[in-house]
């Protein structure tokens, strides 16, 4: 195991001499939003940082860690308090000009690894432009349930899951247990009025639903059932699967 190449811990001089090693960038994308009772509003941020300094470590100077962007596009959590989000227009200039900066230090492939669904569709049409205007390659992945519903369908847990939830939680039982409000688990408070659970109404947009019309706490699935027996097993596997992506990226 190598020590990752934080850019934060770096001074220019030091990230000057490294440079020619470094075949990838990845950028982590966090969220400021709820998560129900069960764990802080930096969720996602520290999930998505904690799972970049571990991949961080796979190939030491071969991947710079950039900083954590802490805020994403969280319209659909706005009626929880503490929730912050950017408008499409701004998240996509930031998106921009991230990558940008990093062309200017002759940096072409980045990697975007988000802890929050709603940031993948905006970064997916950026990839486009980005590969035009700057000739930059421009990937994203996520890290959380979306690439272990197989192993979630496993352990028996629940179909309506994804926030707050089990696997969410057993995930930050393991990267930032601090985050993590044992005492205070909860499992959804769906609201008898809410539509979530009709097929018609099914999308996949990640910000559809106005979660305060779906659950009373704000959360998805049942909490209590999170481990972190569950959280090392899902991690194992997110990481092998965003290594084998990467693989493919620099090879």
């Amino acid at each position: 195991m190598s020590k990752a190449l934080i850019m934060e811990e770096l001074t220019w001089v030091e990230l000057e001499d490294k440079k020619e090693n470094i075949e990838l960038v990845i950028v982590p994308l966090g969220s400021t939003e709820q998560h129900g009772p069960n764990t802080t509003l930096a969720t996602d941020t520290v999930r998505a940082r904690e799972m970049a300094r571990m991949i961080g470590e796979i190939y030491g100077d071969r991947v710079l860690i950039a900083p954590t962007l802490p805020i994403g596009l969280s319209y659909h959590h706005m009626k929880f308090p503490g929730t912050i989000t950017f408008t499409l227009d701004t998240y996509l200039k930031i998106a921009r000009d991230i990558c940008w900066s990093f062309k200017q230090h002759g940096m072409n492939k980045i990697l975007f690894i988000t802890g929050h669904g709603g940031n993948k569709r905006p970064i997916h049409e950026f990839a486009t432009e980005a590969k035009r205007d700057f000739d930059m390659d421009i990937y994203i992945s996520s890290m959380g349930g979306s690439l272990v519903r197989e192993l979630s369908e496993a352990h028996g847990f629940g179909e309506f899951k994804g926030h707050a939830c089990e696997v969410e939680t057993s995930q930050m039982m393991v990267l930032a247990p601090d985050h993590v409000r044992y005492e205070s688990l909860e499992a959804a408070k769906f609201r008898e009025d809410t539509k979530y659970f009709d097929k018609a109404f099914a999308y996949d947009g990640g910000v559809f639903w106005d979660y305060h019309e779906v659950s009373e706490n704000g959360a998805l699935g049942d909490a209590t059932k999170a481990s972190v027996e569950f959280g090392k097993e899902m991690n194992d596997l997110v990481i092998t699967k965003i290594t084998n992506f990467i693989d493919k990226i620099i090879f």
